[in-house]
């Protein structure tokens, strides 16, 4: 069984400055409303692991696992779940005019899907709101130049 839910928005910016937002895993809590807590160590690549503490789902910290990266297109975690899995695939495209489109699938695989489906009307505002804020942190570091992680 499996449970799908998928957003996208189409935001202001370009594609590099959104990709270094969103592979500067650590600072996803200063930025990011969903997030509580997050931590990530070593180079942003398939096999990479780091954890979360989110807003929408209590009981701890979530870990997960880098199984796809496509530099400056996608990159795609799996994060155990009770009886299965979560992947969330994002991805990030030019929309032109200086804009971009991204998106967010989650796929939650096993017998926790119906369990997921309570959080579902949250989880698709929860990612519009991290949606907006990318797009403004993505602009803060353009404007200042920040290439670092």
């Amino acid at each position: 069984m499996v449970y799908v839910l998928s957003e996208s928005a189409t935001i202001n910016g370009d594609v590099s400055s959104v990709w270094q937002t969103m592979t500067d895993v650590a600072s996803w809590a200063t930025w990011d409303p969903h997030f509580l807590s997050c931590g990530f160590e070593g180079p942003f690549e398939v096999g990479a692991t780091g954890w979360t503490i989110n807003r929408i789902v209590s009981g701890g910290a979530s870990h997960f696992t880098l199984i796809a990266v496509e530099n400056e297109r996608s990159f795609t975690t799996q994060s155990p779940m009770p009886f299965g899995k979560m992947l969330i695939i994002n991805e990030y495209r030019p929309a032109g005019d200086g804009r971009v489109t991204v998106s967010r699938r989650s796929e939650i695989h096993g017998a926790f899907g119906p369990v997921f489906r309570l959080y579902a009307k949250r989880y698709r505002t929860d990612v519009q709101l991290t949606f907006a804020a990318l797009e403004k942190e993505a602009g803060r570091r353009a404007m200042e130049g920040e290439t670092t992680r």
